[in-house]
Formats: C-alpha cells, structure tokens, sequence
C-alpha cells in the first residue's frame, strides 16, 4: 500500500512525463526501500528521499551507491559494480512498466568480459534493481537497458522458483585412481569420507573428499590421486580443530575449503567448500567470526541469485551452509558455504538450531 507522499510523488513523475507541468515538489520525504544483500538473500534498508518527480531516479540513485558504513559493519553487501551510474529514469504507468537506463559499469563482469546479455550476466543486481523500482513504483514491469547491450523486461516472476529445476549431482572427471577402494578407505579413516561410501566406484562424492584433502594438506587441488596426493594419504593424519569446546560444532575454513563436522573436540567429518569470492567483504564474500545455526530449510530458495540451496543451514543472515551442484577449488559462492549435493545432508544433519560456527 503506498504512502500518501509516495502517491503524490509518483503522481507528479506521471505528470511530469506527459508534458504537464509539474507540481512544485513536495517539501516532506517518501521513506522508500532499498534492496541490498546480506549473504544471497535480500536484505532491504529504508531511505528518506525527497518526495517528487525525481524520487524514482533518487531511490536508484540510493541503491547505487551501495550500504553505507554502519550497514557494511552490520554484514549490508551489494552485487552492483562500483561506479554503476543511472543515466535516466522514467515511470511509464499507461504501460505499467518502469524504463532505467544504466551505463556500462551496470553489466561489468570479471570472470566474463565479453558478456553474454542475459540473467546469469548480472546476477543479482537485476534482482536488486526489480525490486527496488517495482517496490517503489507499484508497477510490475522493470526495462532494464545497459549501454552497449539489449534491453531486459524484468518481472518478479522471472526470479521465481517455479522456473528453476532441482539441483542434480555431476559426475566426477578426470582420471579415476588404479585403485579406488583403497584410496576410499584412507579418505575414510581420515574422516574425509563415511564409511558408506567405500564402493569402489570413482564418483562425484569421493573427487570432492579428495579436493577436501588436498586442500587442507595444502596440496594441488584438482581432484585427481598422483603421486604426492598417494604419498600423502598413506601418512597423513585426520584434520585436527582450531578451536576447543564440548558438543557439537562447525569450522569454516576460507582458505583452506574445507567445513569440519566437530564432536567433542574431536572432527568427525572434514567436507569441501567452496566460499565467497568477495573474501570478507560483505559484497559476496564470507566475512570471518563466531556464530550459530539459527534456521534450517531442506528447500530454500535464493531470489537474488534464482537458485535453490537445499539443505541450507543458516549461521547468520543470509549465510549459510548448502549443497550446490558446483563446488569448484577456489572461493565461488556468492557468499554461502557450497557443500557437495551428497554431504549436504550430511552437514543438515549434524548441526541444529544455536550449534555454534566459526569462520576462519
């Protein structure tokens, strides 16, 4: 339900638009909200614009320049490139659609520099543009155009689970071990592994507990038993805690990628990760410190990021611990802990509401 200064605000952008001359600007503000991320989930902060022709430009504007000081202190991220500036913005309501125009900053992408002009492009930031300008307006639709790059119509509904499948588990690759079974049973006696899982099957579920140990042995992560990875199964001991305590527990370890299940000091279960590319910054990262497991989900959906995290497990905020389909040998995640499909349960499982976690 919008606001008796909201009202009057877009009243004037609509008047604005169709050549009349527009009511002097309200002197009040419009109190709008600003979505932002805390770990992959949306994270609104409130803002007091100046209520008149100009609020949707201004609460892009907000948006724009990210959470303030105090907000990235309370773990406030944002997925919009620095720099991102809003060249024009219009309120279309005979079309019921909202019309921004961004610069070229909008659709920047490391890992991706020709682009590819649709939703995996910009991840997030179309989400927190949507809801921003749809919250705001009333309106359903957002056209989104990026200098350089074709225009997107964008709906809440094309962040919808309904339009994304299930994750399912890949297969392992690369080149199996001469012999899976004994290279099984080490990894299970250094808990990297269950004791179910001695197949003698070269699967998806053994190449990430042989990532998990080449990753905290600090060897060559790439999934494959050469001869130092061999050499150091057969001598390797099991993964030793950081920290102490009774009961049950959670290590995250960033650098390392690997999660330990602990138990009464003892690690009953090291598991691979993959962590947030933003390091500790808020912006899809993984920020350090001590926390506990507050809500479990088996099926919880990201809205900003459209995908599914199942079996997630929730420290603080919107970060959590859950199975992902790829979980590769550096940070990737958009801040959460990725778990191979197959130990999800596993880490579900084993943690419950306030067992503590801790991120190195």
């Amino acid at each position: 339900m919008r606001t008796p200064i909201l009202a009057t605000a877009l009243a004037a952008v609509v008047a604005l638009l169709a050549g009349a001359a527009a009511a002097p600007a309200d002197a009040g503000a419009a109190t709008v909200r600003v979505y932002f991320l805390q770990g992959e989930t949306f994270s609104p902060v409130t803002r007091d614009e100046p209520a008149g022709a100009t609020i949707v430009s201004a609460t892009i504007a907000a948006l724009l320049d990210g959470p303030s000081k105090r907000e990235r202190k309370d773990g406030y991220g944002t997925s919009i490139p620095d720099g991102t500036t809003l060249l024009s913005g219009r309120v279309n309501t005979a079309r019921q659609r909202v019309q921004l125009h961004f610069d070229a900053h909008f659709a920047d992408d490391p890992d991706d520099p020709a682009g590819q002009d649709d939703l995996s492009l910009y991840g997030a930031r179309l989400a927190q543009v949507v809801y921003t300008a749809t919250g705001l307006t009333g309106l359903k639709q957002v056209n989104v155009a990026v200098e350089g790059r074709r225009t997107l119509k964008l709906t809440r509904d094309d962040f919808d689970p309904t339009h994304f499948s299930e994750p399912v588990t890949p297969k392992a690759t690369g080149p199996a071990p001469t012999d899976v079974r004994s290279v099984q049973a080490a990894l299970i006696r250094l808990t990297y592994l269950p004791a179910d899982a001695a197949t003698g099957a070269f699967d998806y579920r053994t190449q990430q507990a042989i990532l998990a140990f080449q990753a905290w042995e600090g060897l060559g992560r790439d999934g494959i038993v050469g001869p130092q990875t061999a050499a150091r199964l057969a001598t390797a001991p099991a993964p030793v805690p950081v920290g102490r305590g009774a009961g049950r527990r959670v290590e995250i370890h960033r650098a390392r990628g690997v999660v330990l299940l602990i138990d009464a000091g003892t690690v009953v279960r090291a598991i691979h990760t993959s962590t947030g590319q933003g390091g500790d910054d808020p912006d899809l990262g993984t920020p350090p410190g001590s926390f506990r497991v507050y809500r479990k989900e088996v099926r919880s959906w990201s809205v900003p990021f459209k995908t599914w995290l199942p079996f997630a497990a929730y420290w603080d905020r919107g970060w959590a611990l859950h199975g992902y389909p790829d979980v590769p040998a550096a940070p990737a995640s958009h801040g959460c802990a990725r778990l191979p499909l197959p130990e999800a349960p596993v880490v579900f499982a084993f943690v419950s509401i306030g067992t503590p976690v801790r991120v190195f």
